[in-house]
């Protein structure tokens, strides 16, 4: 029998679903890992610290029947196996779930890890594919249980989506951060060495629309010309890249920014810079903001995303700036900052003790993780339809 069979799309590792992993593990629970994709560095760690892993990964495009194939694998895998509860993670491996829970006795939870919602009378407009509204809309109407992060993804889900309030529970990220390691003072030297500047600014994500990183470039070119000595280190790639450095030609600061795609040692350049800049409108519970914190940085993030305006204070651990911001309030804290550097390090050690209160793993969080395998009580009183809410 195994008692948490973790579903996953991806091979790469992620701390925060290892953290909770090796939690269950470690107080006895029998889990495996099964993910639609090929085997990769996420199922060789686990592997090593005992957990089973597996993988089916057909090589069919996502059609239809690619998708008939994933939902008959994962309701047979369960059966055969005996599976108690499935904890399925992210989009792609929820909708297969929503339907092979019927065709199987165990519990299946499912975790939403996005966040992209224009809010009625919200300036900021995040289209979605069709596909992506189509997975939405059959996870919240066929899911039973789904976990959210934040209280910002639990609200999008009930005024946008129309989800009924009653399957959907929030559980905040669990996080051992002591898995992170330490970044190595050398390479750090290094880093501020090779990037010199009176304001060393670092972006990490993905390079993609939402993220805004044309909009952060824009500022940036701004105060440079006005003369700020300002660089910036862009961590991370995606598929704007390119149109990201043709844009960094065309305000002529290709010299100040410095693209660095994806890194092993990401947390080498965390610790190097002065601040984190991350206007992204898609976070349901940022990661880099924490790591970031972690290491005594802060950040400038948008308020009202995900759940940066739960620990984020702004002014005591960092930055908040509306979603729909046209960049002024960032350059405005650049300013600020730049001016006052000292007080960025007072900001980061709150927000250090904020993150390590609100999110380092405990006995008392990984129970909340424990208690979805049971069935709950049904919530009376609770509101299920957005409309209701207003």
């Amino acid at each position: 029998m195994i008692d948490f069979l973790i579903f996953y799309p991806s091979k790469a590792r992620t701390i925060q679903l290892e953290t909770v992993i090796l939690a269950l593990h470690q107080r006895g629970k029998r889990v495996a890992l099964l993910t639609t994709c090929e085997r990769g560095p996420l199922h060789d760690h686990l592997a090593g610290e005992g957990i089973e892993v597996y993988v089916h990964a057909p090589p069919t495009a996502r059609s239809l029947f690619y998708y008939l194939r994933q939902i008959h694998h994962l309701a047979s895998f369960c059966r055969r196996h005996d599976v108690a509860v499935v904890f399925s993670n992210l989009q792609h491996a929820n909708f297969i779930a929503a339907f092979a829970q019927f065709f199987t006795r165990a519990r299946f939870v499912l975790f939403r890890h996005h966040f992209k919602f224009a809010f009625p009378g919200d300036e900021v407009r995040l289209p979605r594919s069709r596909t992506e509204g189509l997975f939405d809309h059959v996870i919240n109407r066929l899911g039973r249980t789904i976990v959210v992060p934040s209280k910002g993804v639990l609200m999008g889900m009930l005024r946008v989506e129309n989800a009924d309030a009653r399957r959907v529970q929030i559980v905040p990220y669990i996080y051992d951060f002591t898995q992170y390691g330490q970044p190595d003072a050398d390479a750090v030297a290094q880093i501020r060495a090779d990037h010199p500047a009176r304001l060393l600014l670092v972006m990490s994500s993905r390079h993609i629309p939402y993220k805004r990183h044309r909009l952060a470039f824009q500022v940036f070119a701004d105060l440079i010309r006005e003369g700020y000595d300002i660089r910036v280190l862009v961590l991370d790639d995606g598929p704007e890249r390119a149109e990201l450095e043709r844009f960094a030609q065309a305000q002529e600061i290709s010299d100040r920014l410095t693209f660095l795609g994806f890194r092993r040692d990401f947390l080498d350049y965390l610790a190097a810079a002065d601040l984190l800049v991350h206007p992204s409108l898609t976070e349901a519970s940022s990661n880099v903001v924490k790591e970031v914190a972690l290491l005594g940085r802060t950040a400038v993030v948008c308020d009202g995303v995900g759940d940066f305006s739960d620990y984020v204070e702004h002014g005591r651990t960092g930055y908040l700036v509306p979603r729909a911001t046209d960049g002024s309030e960032i350059a405005g804290i650049l300013r600020a900052v730049y001016d006052s550097p000292d007080a960025l390090i007072d900001l980061g050690r709150e927000l250090h003790e904020e993150v390590l209160n609100r999110f380092q793993i405990t006995d008392e969080r990984v129970e909340r993780y424990l208690a979805l395998a049971r069935p709950a009580r049904r919530r009376v009183g609770l509101r299920s339809r957005s409309a209701r809410l207003r």
